[in-house]
């Protein structure tokens, strides 16, 4: 016992105790002694007999639970040095997946796997402690969390072995399968073969649903919120939410897997994309002012450009133009009548793109078979470019996603802003031509990339969708549901309960003054009473750098000048604005799509800062706050301080972003 002191003294004690009590009977026995003032009285032979049998009945209690402490504590310790080892077993495991080491994965899988056996028998040598009434809970409880990391390998083991044909095109070491042939090769290969990881896909489903139900039955609230310094209830409640979140994905990721060869163009079925560049850095409600089109042909992975054109030279054929909007009239006083470039007003995505294809499709001698719109904006290319480096553009030079001094901006989008908007005394013929080679350009470099670039460009492609510098449109039902489970659709969509806020900016001044511009929030609210919640809500918007020269006559390239913004706020349905400051004239306040919008206008100047403050009440029914913030697409990210009866977060919002936390 000296390998374990706590048990050899609690042994110690216990023998102590039942000497002591075991003399101090047999004293009482022999001596009849009584405490003073008691009359002696003899003992029967029968109560002797009962004394003796419960003295025994306790002592053997004591020695049974001495044993059954000694037990636990043994095979406790033995676990925790597993659980030690499995714990480093998986960080080393993580890594060789992180450094793309398939080979490695797969052997930290397995050591896991034995592991895992050998805490899994331990743990079954306790199973006594099922029938303690105090200990059961936390019995199964551990059960419970067996059976969670059992199903965890599992679903980790069938992930493996999905990629693992496709180790080289994704950048991982291990099975050289697609090796022979290019780039173009090996995509329309993984994208043929798609359909054989769905079994797969559907086996994995159902071990991260055996996850998360045994996760789920788990009770965090036995636990407490930390012992010896490190969190309990905390990690409980986050495997929960992770393995929630898990089967969530999995079960939204589903048909993205199903459509992807129909969207990539795959088995000879070649799709039409209409390619909608957006400038964000003359925001817009979907992301951006639509400054260029392109039209490309997408076959078994393949994108081949067909045409390309300034957005000007569209609507110079676009003659079917409604009346324009009061909205967009106050700031575009020399646009009558609606045209193409001004039609994405919705911060919906689908919204917007449905009114610009109905529109688009009147222009006769365009595409009319069109299958889908793509839209992308500046700061996509520029992060395509840093995975990709330097492109060399026929015609026009070379571009990197390097910052140019002469804007603190990256050298492409100063480039881009030479050739498209400077004012020149003559007049400059397809001053938006580069659009059709830059795309051609980039394309080239990302299907010659080495296969070790391809998962940042997976990975970056990924990101950049769920921050929405892409959005997705399809016309074809199923394609247009992929993209939704996606999240590419930017389709704007209130959470199922709580509060709900989506800040929208249209520059409407011509100028690009945002990419200067940058803006934080203050969401401040209480306790709700009879199902309202007050908030307070407040933007402040900053323009550091001084005006440009936009003085067309000067001929100087205008990057900052004022913005006039044309401000939406959405929230949930039903709110009530209270009071309003900063904006130009008193916001309207109306519904659209399910919410309450409060809309209005404001003037940024360079170097300025402008602010706007609003008071309103919403219905609320949430038992604690639930927050869910929309993002703007073409918006990089801005900082947000959310204030709960006067406990604070700071949030960076980069995409669509959930918070909660109790009142």
């Amino acid at each position: 016992m000296k390998k374990f002191p706590k048990v050899s003294l609690l042994l110690n004690k216990t023998s102590q105790s039942v000497a002591i009590l075991s003399t101090k009977l047999k004293c009482f026995s022999k001596t009849k002694q009584f405490p003073l003032g008691l009359k002696k009285k003899s003992l029967s032979p029968r109560t002797k007999r009962v004394l003796l049998i419960i003295s025994s009945f306790f002592l053997l209690i004591l020695t049974i639970l001495s044993v059954l402490v000694a037990h636990l504590y043994t095979k406790i310790i033995a676990i925790k040095s597993l659980g030690s080892e499995l714990e480093q077993t998986g960080q080393t495991t993580y890594l060789a997946f992180k450094n793309q080491n398939l080979p490695a994965v797969a052997e930290g899988l397995t050591k896991i796997d034995e592991q895992l056996i050998q805490i899994e028998q331990l743990y079954s040598q306790l199973n006594l402690w099922s029938f303690v009434p105090f200990a059961s809970s936390y019995f199964q409880d551990g059960q419970h969390a067996l059976s969670a990391g059992r199903s965890g390998l599992e679903a980790a083991k069938l992930s493996i072995n999905s990629i693992a044909p496709y180790a080289d095109v994704l950048g991982f070491s291990g099975e050289d399968s697609f090796t022979g042939g290019t780039a173009e090769d090996r995509l329309k290969l993984i994208i043929e073969t798609l359909s054989k990881i769905l079994p797969e896909f559907d086996a994995i489903a159902v071990h991260v649903n055996n996850l998360n139900q045994a996760l789920s039955a788990i009770n965090p609230n036995r636990y407490p919120e930390s012992f010896r310094g490190q969190d309990i209830k905390k990690y409980v409640i986050l495997a929960q939410d992770m393995g929630q979140g898990a089967q969530s994905a999995l079960t939204e990721f589903r048909p993205v897997l199903e459509q992807l060869p129909s969207i990539m163009g795959s088995g000879g079925d070649r799709k039409k994309y209409l390619i909608l560049l957006q400038n964000d850095n003359e925001i817009r409600a979907t992301g951006g002012f639509l400054t260029a089109y392109a039209t490309v042909f997408v076959e078994d992975g393949k994108v081949t450009p067909e045409k390309s054109d300034d957005i000007y030279e569209l609507d110079k054929k676009f003659y079917a133009k409604p009346p324009i909007p009061k909205e967009l009239g106050r700031y575009l006083t020399t646009e009558k009548k609606w045209n193409l470039r001004d039609m994405n007003i919705s911060p919906d995505f689908q919204s917007a793109m449905d009114l610009f294809l109905e529109n688009y499709k009147k222009i006769k001698g365009e595409p009319q078979d069109i299958d889908g719109i793509i839209a992308i904006d500046t700061e996509f290319v520029t992060n395509l470019m840093k995975v990709l480096g330097p492109i060399d553009v026929p015609g026009y030079g070379t571009f990197t996603s390097e910052i140019d001094a002469r804007c603190d901006c990256p050298q492409i989008i100063y480039i881009l802003s030479e050739i498209i908007t400077r004012p020149t005394p003559y007049l400059r013929a397809d001053r938006k031509g580069i659009i059709g080679p830059l795309m051609r350009a980039l394309l080239t470099k990302a299907y010659t990339a080495p296969k070790t670039v391809w998962p940042d460009l997976f990975s970056t492609g990924f990101g950049q969708l769920a921050e929405r510098h892409i959005q997705l449109y399809f016309l074809d039902e199923n394609d247009q549901q992929a993209a939704i489970s996606l999240d590419g659709a930017g389709i704007m969509r209130a959470g199922d309960q709580g509060d709900f806020l989506a800040i929208i900016d249209s520059n409407l001044g011509g100028a690009k003054s945002n990419l200067f511009t940058s803006y934080e929030v203050n969401n401040t609210c209480q306790t709700p009473v009879d199902g309202k919640l007050m908030k307070s809500l407040e933007i402040t918007y900053k323009n550091p750098r001084k005006a440009d020269n936009c003085n067309l006559e000067a001929g100087k390239l205008c990057l900052n000048s004022t913005l006039n913004d044309w401000s939406r706020i959405y929230v949930p349905k039903g709110a009530t604005l209270i009071k309003a400051q900063g904006y130009s004239e008193e916001p309207s306040t109306y519904e659209e799509n399910g919410f309450t919008v409060f809309d209005g206008f404001f003037n940024l100047e360079p170097l300025g800062t402008a602010k706007l403050k609003l008071e309103y009440e919403i219905p609320y029914e949430a038992e604690d706050y639930q927050l869910k913030v929309w993002k703007q697409g073409g918006v990089t990210s801005y900082e947000m301080m959310v204030d709960v009866n006067g406990g604070q977060d700071k949030l960076t919002i980069i995409k669509d972003t959930q918070y909660s936390t109790p009142f």
